[in-house]
């Protein structure tokens, strides 16, 4: 194997190269979008939770009814022509409730949650109710909205306001959560005080108390499904079917850091383009440069590195035409012996005597040419023509 040859094959080193791309990648990925990934795998009531306290059943059901749905953050939502659907969770605060509903004028409906859950250990696909959510946190939390208190209470009929349209939901068999307030207008009335559904007075904003109604667990009962279907067309009257829920209040926003950052407008361009000129240069360093050359001795070993040597210091020194005389003796010494000519013919008597030998080339001519350089190119041209007499004469 040459002392320059690569360890690895060409395909060998491609394919390390791939991988390591995909991996730089996958782990820039990872860095920047991990943590969303994260908080929508856990069990948090959000419209793609499948879980009994999740909103996914909600969510397919508008879809087969024939309404159009769609995930959105409400930072980014704008269209006043769609019912937008808030989902807080029990860390969300009054001030990102009400930045979420600032400046909107389209209907939009808050449901607030009620049940500390978590993963089963024996069904990790199913989650377990432990206890019902503190009900100050979660008054303090619709404060702006003029909620003055939220109360629990047994299970029974709930009051309907039929002129909406609403449909009755069927009585459960779990607590009631209802809100009360003084400036809350009751579409759904609890089983004996408080409101269930309610309309913030001049705000186009409602207020569902209780999530049981429409959660994945509550939507397994036909009456539910129904009553949950006929409540948000008629809380959307104008637009029966169009559906936004928000993904920013159960998840939370986040907080783009520098790498997600790559990865999104207006910055993904960039980025693009220089993935794209990182490849070309790599391109461009493979098909330009080769393999490594390693560094060679600065004396080599052997024969033909010690005459290159000897070559390079007369070059340096400028007295290379001065080999002239000595490559002359070399050519008639090699053809005296070539031609069994007698040793004691030698000077002047061996150069007759190998002039009179009929060639193309005059050996006279060039051999005192030869002797006589007084530059690398004369040298150089006298020589050849040397070389070409002694093949002339041997042939």
């Amino acid at each position: 194997m040459s002392a320059n040859a690569s360890p690895f094959r060409t395909r060998t080193a491609l394919v390390l190269i791939a991988v390591g791309l995909v991996a730089m990648v996958g782990f820039l990925l990872v860095n920047a979008y991990g943590g969303l990934f994260e908080r929508q795998r856990g069990n948090t009531p959000s419209p793609v939770s499948r879980y009994g306290t999740g909103f996914h059943a909600l969510f397919r059901l508008v879809e087969l009814s024939g309404g159009t749905t769609r995930l959105v953050r409400h930072a980014e939502f704008d269209d006043d022509t769609a019912l937008l659907v808030l989902i807080p969770n029990i860390g969300t605060s009054r001030t990102e409730i009400e930045d979420a509903v600032a400046g909107r004028e389209g209907p939009t409906l808050i449901i607030l949650p009620k049940w500390i859950a978590a993963r089963s250990r024996q069904r990790p696909d199913r989650e377990e109710r432990l206890a019902m959510l503190p009900a100050r946190p979660l008054a303090d939390m619709l404060g702006g909205m003029d909620v003055t208190g939220l109360v629990r209470q047994e299970p029974g009929a709930l009051g309907t306001n039929r002129g909406m349209g609403l449909l009755p939901f069927p009585p459960g068999r779990d607590t009631v959560q209802a809100i009360v307030g003084d400036r809350l207008a009751a579409l759904i009335d609890g089983p004996q005080h408080g409101a269930v559904l309610a309309e913030v007075k001049g705000r186009n904003i409602y207020l569902l108390a209780d999530p049981d109604l429409v959660s994945n667990h509550g939507l397994a009962d036909r009456g539910n499904a129904r009553a949950a279907i006929a409540m948000l067309a008629a809380l959307n009257p104008d637009h029966p079917g169009n559906i936004a829920f928000d993904t920013m209040l159960p998840f939370g926003a986040g907080g783009r850091n520098v790498t997600q950052l790559m990865f999104e407008p207006p910055f993904a361009g960039i980025t693009l383009a220089l993935f794209a000129a990182a490849l070309m240069a790599g391109l461009a360093t493979l098909v330009r440069f080769g393999p490594v050359r390693r560094e060679p001795r600065a004396i080599p070993f052997g024969k033909t590195a010690l005459i290159e040597n000897i070559v390079s210091l007369t070059r340096s020194a400028r007295r290379t035409h001065e080999g002239g005389p000595a490559y002359a003796d070399a050519i008639r010494a090699w053809m005296a012996r070539r031609l069994a000519l007698p040793r004691g013919l030698t000077g002047a008597a061996l150069d007759a005597h190998l002039g009179a030998i009929r060639t193309d080339t005059p050996y006279a001519q060039w051999q005192e040419r030869l002797t006589s350089a007084q530059s690398d190119a004369e040298l150089l041209t006298a020589a050849r023509k040397l070389d070409d007499w002694r093949k002339e004469a041997i042939s």
